[in-house]
């Protein structure tokens, strides 16, 4: 049970990370819609109208403070976070992710995700600034900083006319997956919900629950999880 007594602050405003997190969200959502819709002016359209709404609703909802209130039953943010995976896998196994297989190459979907290279900077330094649990950076137990340079160098290559063998692409694949596997485990273990690490605010992920910080789990999450099954699915059909 949450303990009334442990209270829940919005994290000290740093331009360093508001802007960071918020301006990567915006342009991460910008460039996954043109990758996954340059193909269809409909299909741009239902994107673009769905994105504006999730965020614009997630940033409302977290704006209003009602994602940090844990005296409801289930914890809105337990509801955040296991709608970030059913939105994700809904995607990515969807017909619009076995188009985005069969259209897009690898060089576009790997190196979209290469945002996770400067987000992982800024994640880190958020740690050091004490706005989120250093244990969520690369300081800590979050390596996803590797996967970030991974994409960036397999883009370099395909672009520029080198190959890429099919088993460098499924072991990077693999890695960044196990990765975002690891970071919700310990966004989960340092919520106010379980509190690994104690009750010390330092120590509670609590962060994503404020704008634009939000967008961290709702736009950036979701675009690495949804690219990472469609990255799959392409590899397993051997295109």
């Amino acid at each position: 049970m949450f303990p009334s007594t442990l209270s829940i602050l919005p994290p000290v405003f740093d331009p360093i990370s508001a802007f960071g997190i918020g301006g990567l969200a915006v342009l991460v959502a910008i460039v996954w819609i043109v990758l996954f819709s340059r193909r269809s002016g409909r299909r741009a359209l239902i994107l673009s109208a769905a994105v504006f709404t999730v965020m614009a609703v997630s940033g409302i909802v977290a704006w209003s403070g009602t994602l940090s209130q844990f005296n409801r039953f289930p914890p809105p943010m337990l509801v955040m976070i296991a709608s970030v995976f059913v939105v994700s896998f809904a995607l990515g196994l969807s017909p619009f992710g076995r188009a985005a297989a069969a259209e897009l190459s690898f060089a576009a979907l790997v190196g979209l995700q290469g945002f996770r290279f400067p987000l992982e900077l800024v994640i880190h330094h958020a740690g050091n600034v004490g706005i989120m649990p250093v244990q969520l950076s690369y300081s800590g137990y979050n390596f996803d900083i590797v996967t970030g340079i991974g994409a960036l160098l397999i883009f370099a290559l395909l672009k520029s006319g080198r190959s890429v063998s099919r088993s460098v692409l499924w072991a990077w694949n693999v890695w960044g997956a196990l990765c975002l596997v690891a970071i919700a485990i310990i966004a989960i273990t340092t919520s106010p919900v379980v509190r690994l690490f104690g009750d010390d605010p330092h120590n509670l992920n609590t962060w994503v629950l404020y704008f634009p910080y939000v967008w961290l789990p709702v736009v950036l999450v979701t675009v690495a999880i949804s690219s990472h099954v469609v990255i799959t699915r392409k590899l397993m059909k051997g295109t």
